[in-house]
């Protein structure tokens, strides 16, 4: 159980003068549900100064405030489709058919309507802003044409409906999916929203890899934590040998290219050898791209404050002289 409040005093002797403290005390409420603290922090001032994980749908509700403003920043979190390698009766180690579905996608649609613009095309599983992202890769293009092209070419059992589920968080975006590539392969989609309190015994099942899920495509995400060597977050755990996410049987040669990269003790070879596992994961359309959704803060007027990409951080935040801590 939290505690109410988590109060950081700032090191007055911190060895690094010229990068801080900038703040003498920054305090954490706990009590306030997400709602309440950005009704506070865009209603009143001395409460709330910054509240973190908002989603578009609230944007709104800051941009029209008298005490707040929207600060954003490109996100850590990829979100991605993966697909159930492990079914029987649809062979999803078919490319044209991962292609096909791919290829059905209206990437620019679903983060205009889905993010509110406020996501990041991905052509796979590295973000742009990533040393290793490699810069050559375009994202896959719409193609009805194409798309069912490669579908009709494909062993996929047209009567079966293609089942698609997804987190809570990710339930428009499974809605758009969805109706995306129900209009341009003209099949049924069936779609589950896993609730919140089950959402461990899905991961637990997709982890111990012990039972075969009975989805086709599962839309989740992975964070990373550095700007460098990527992989290790995203692409090893979705199909890696010891990938938590990883659902379908093992893949030898993604284990190899993987391995290659972490060989690499030198940063200019681990770099180049990052780029080639996106590549690999790319070029097989291993999972089903779609983007990297944008962080978003509602922040006093008042306050500085500097995003991290990978990390919540204060270190260079700021605040005003009209903020109501030095006001008072």
């Amino acid at each position: 159980m939290r505690t109410p409040y988590v109060t950081l005093d700032a090191n007055a002797n911190y060895r690094n003068p010229s990068r801080g403290p900038r703040l003498n005390k920054v305090v954490f409420r706990n009590h306030f549900s997400k709602t309440e603290a950005l009704r506070l922090c865009t209603t009143t001032e001395g409460y709330v100064d910054l509240v973190t994980e908002l989603t578009p749908k609230d944007v709104q509700q800051v941009e029209s405030s008298p005490y707040a403003k929207l600060v954003t920043s490109e996100g850590n979190e990829v979100v991605t489709g993966i697909f159930n390698r492990f079914q029987s009766d649809v062979d999803l180690d078919d490319y044209n058919l991962r292609m096909a579905i791919n290829m059905a996608i209206r990437r620019d649609d679903i983060i205009q309507n889905v993010y509110g613009g406020y996501a990041t095309l991905t052509p796979a599983l590295t973000p742009p802003w990533a040393y290793d992202f490699p810069e050559e890769l375009e994202p896959i293009m719409y193609s009805r044409q194409q798309s069912r092209q490669l579908f009709e070419s494909s062993s996929y059992p047209k009567s079966r409906p293609l089942k698609i589920v997804a987190f809570k968080k990710h339930e428009n975006l499974l809605l758009a999916v969805a109706a995306q590539i129900e209009e341009t392969l003209s099949i049924w989609v069936e779609t589950i929203v896993i609730p919140v309190q089950e959402e461990t015994k899905w991961i637990r099942v997709v982890a111990e890899k012990k039972l075969t899920p009975g989805w086709d495509i599962l839309i989740a995400s992975a964070t990373t934590q550095f700007y460098e060597g990527t992989p290790a977050f995203f692409h090893r755990e979705l199909f890696g040998f010891d990938g938590a996410l990883r659902t379908g049987p093992e893949l030898p040669e993604f284990d190899e290219v993987y391995r290659e990269m972490v060989s690499q003790i030198r940063r200019k070879e681990l770099l180049a050898a990052a780029k080639d596992v996106d590549r690999f994961v790319y070029q097989n359309a291993l999972s089903l791209f779609l983007c990297v959704p944008h962080k978003l803060y509602a922040v006093n007027r008042h306050v500085d404050f500097k995003p991290y990409r990978t990390t919540f951080e204060l270190a260079e935040t700021e605040v005003g002289e009209m903020h109501w801590s030095r006001r008072r």
